[in-house]
């Protein structure tokens, strides 16, 4: 594998001469490069203009196609020359190394060869190494910067005096243990013990704590330990030599503790931010509105970075939404501000309008929108612009250069996420109006072959009457006859209207029910006045053991549910089978049952019976109906505080029951 270009930068404030050179000797379009950026110890560390600088370096950099690889190291020449030895055993063959070569004087110059000098001659006969002199020296923390390890908490005020005192404790229980000849030839011991107690407080407080016991380990030994006794007070130069020497010391440990302190704080802080991205990635894959993913970002980043953040997503509506100063002769862009209590000046605004327009990393740490304290990054993909995504950082924010990819990693993130909701509440709406078609489709196909079939009968039954009256040929018999065929399917007619009409009600909500207390034997009468004709040849036995009571009921409603099942009962049933209706109170309140002697249900289809268009789905089926009867009467019977459910008699045919609950069934005074 080929590597055209590698360039090697750090945190010099001249490291840009090293990308223009390389950007001028660039390959042709489509070259493979990649940007090698040594992250020393000491660049977390204050200095956020540098910091700054760095990362509007690394955004050129991969705007330009590069590659970005960070390395951690101390020793720049040994990081760099292992890192460039790995790709060459890895096989890839790096054809041109650009490096810098720092101003160096003095007797290190002499003595020692510069990183730039190393690499030429261990590299120089397998790639084109081009060393860009950079002028100048790169600028260091300041003590005050160094001395600034993070949020400084009542812990780290007791634990100097903490530590100090148990030193003490320690060394007066030493002095206790000891005869006075022993303790005096071991008092440099004592020494030891305090300096052991500024190593643990730099590991685990940081530089500034360690200082700090630093200087009151120094008084305790001059106060405690040195002769005269209980007094501050140097007398020989042998006792200033010795303070000084522990002072020095302790003052070089706390320093290198600190650094050792801050390096395990980096990674902790890369390790966490690793493990806050993934937890992102989980929690956002499981939601299913653009708003559900945004409140969780903005919980998770606010947790996170410690800043405040914000998505700004545009839109066109008026009202409490963000105006941003727009270019002379356009509209005014308008976003929609997440959390809404966002604020922006003006030049947090137009670095937002930069970001949206131009499609790049606008404001802090930024080539667009300079000045502003936002650093804003585009949520897009391939295919669309969703927003902007901000975050605020603080003036005193303790930055490092994987700050700003950390960023980009997220807003493509965000990006992507927005981009599956919005493609699965698609699919979700295209596979609804897929369904509604089909229902339709179906709906029309049984509607159209089920109302014709009784209106083409109607119509014959009608048209034979008037033919046969008009020729003086009609008997008595012949006219009962042909006017009772056109009563009973303009009664189905009618039965199937009503059923298509009573569901549309029901999911529209425009039914509303009026229970009240009724003779259960009410519905029965009317469902059986109704299907007269329809019920003819058969025998309907009605057992009534409820005598004396009332149910609750929406008797118009229940009226219909009745009459749909008793004449499902008539339908799947042999001509002249009976049909059973029972009355029966029992403890769960009352229940109407009504049973037939056909064929009977498969368990398999028992509580699909009530679904709605469930015939619909039955190309073989013979019984004329658009399957709604069974699913109106759940609908009814659930919005009364009922319930209808479906079995199979042990002796033959199927059984349907209505129930009311005992909430429901009233016992009536007995009539006198």
């Amino acid at each position: 594998m080929s590597l055209d270009v590698l360039v090697c930068i750090d945190g010099h404030p001249r490291s840009h001469l090293l990308l223009d050179a390389a950007l001028r000797k660039m390959p042709a379009s489509g070259a493979e490069w990649r940007l090698l950026y040594l992250e020393r110890p000491d660049e977390d560390v204050g200095n956020t203009m540098r910091q700054e600088r760095i990362m509007r370096l690394l955004r050129r950099a991969e705007a330009a196609g590069a590659t970005i690889v960070h390395l951690d190291g101390g020793k720049s020449t040994n990081a760099i020359l292992d890192y460039i030895q790995a790709c060459f055993a890895a096989d890839e063959e790096i054809e041109h190394i650009f490096i810098g070569q720092h101003t160096r004087s003095g007797l290190a110059a002499t003595l020692t060869r510069s990183t730039a000098d190393k690499l030429a001659r261990r590299f120089g006969r397998k790639a084109q190494v081009t060393i860009v002199p950079l002028d100048g020296v790169m600028s260091k923390p300041s003590l005050l910067s160094r001395l600034h390890t993070g949020t400084f908490t009542w812990e780290h005020f007791v634990a100097p005096f903490a530590a100090v005192g148990l030193a003490y404790l320690a060394a007066e229980g030493l002095r206790s243990m000891l005869p006075m000849i022993m303790h005096r030839i071991n008092t440099h011991n004592i020494a030891l013990i305090f300096l052991l107690a500024c190593v643990m407080v730099s590991l685990r407080y940081g530089l500034l704590p360690a200082l700090v016991s630093s200087v009151l380990s120094f008084l305790v030994i001059n106060y405690y330990y040195t002769v005269p006794i209980e007094q501050f007070y140097m007398g020989t130069l042998t006792d200033i030599i010795n303070v000084a020497i522990f002072l020095s010391a302790a003052i070089v440990v706390s320093v290198m503790g600190g650094h050792v302190r801050a390096s395990v704080d980096s990674a902790r802080m890369k390790e966490r931010r690793s493990r806050a991205l993934y937890d992102i990635h989980q929690m956002t894959s499981g939601a299913d509105s653009a708003h559900q993913v945004l409140e969780i970002l903005d919980r998770e980043v606010h947790k996170l970075f410690g800043m405040e953040v914000g998505f700004f997503l545009p839109t066109t509506e008026t009202g409490a939404d963000l105006v941003v100063t727009s270019v002379a002769g356009a509209e005014d862009a308008r976003f929609f501000a997440y959390p809404s209590d966002a604020e922006l000046n003006e030049r947090d605004k137009l670095a937002l309008k930069k970001c949206w327009e131009q499609g790049q990393t606008a404001g802090f740490g930024s080539l667009l929108g300079i000045g502003s304290s936002w650093r804003f990054e585009v949520m897009s993909t391939g295919n669309k612009k969703y927003g902007v995504f901000g975050v605020k950082i603080p003036m005193r924010a303790r930055l490092d250069a994987a700050f700003g990819q950390l960023l980009t990693s997220l807003t493509d993130h965000v990006a992507a996420t927005l981009e599956r909701v919005e493609l699965m509440n698609d699919m979700s709406d295209s596979r609804f109006r897929e369904e509604r078609e089909k229902l339709r489709s179906m709906l029309l196909s049984s509607v159209s072959h089920d109302l014709k079939t009784p209106l083409a009968s109607i119509i014959g039954s009608i048209s034979v009457l008037r033919s046969l009256r008009a020729s003086g040929r009609i008997s008595d018999e012949q006219e009962d006859t042909l006017t009772e065929t056109a009563l009973d399917e303009a009664q189905r007619l009618d039965s199937f209207i009503t059923n298509i009409l009573s569901m549309t009600r029901i999911e529209s909500g425009e039914i509303e029910f009026a229970r009240n207390p009724h003779d259960p034997m009410e519905p029965v009468g009317t469902v059986l006045k109704a299907l007269k004709s329809r019920l003819k040849g058969r025998e309907v036995m009605v057992d009534n053991q409820v005598e004396g009571i009332r149910v609750e009921m929406d008797v118009m409603m229940t009226t219909q549910v009745l009459q749909n099942i008793v004449d499902n009962a008539a339908k799947y049933s042999p001509d002249g089978a009976p049909i059973t209706i029972t009355l029966k109170q029992t403890s769960a309140g009352f229940c109407y049952r009504v049973r037939d002697t056909g064929a009977g249900i498969p368990d398999d289809m028992l509580q699909k019976v009530f679904d709605k268009y469930e015939r619909l789905n039955k190309s073989d089926s013979q019984v004329a109906g658009t399957g709604l009867g069974l699913a109106i009467a759940k609908s009814v019977m659930q919005a009364q505080g009922g319930d209808v459910t479906a079995g199979n008699h042990k002796d033959g045919g199927a059984v349907f029951t209505l129930s009311f609950p005992a909430s429901q069934t009233l016992v009536a005074e007995a009539a006198q």
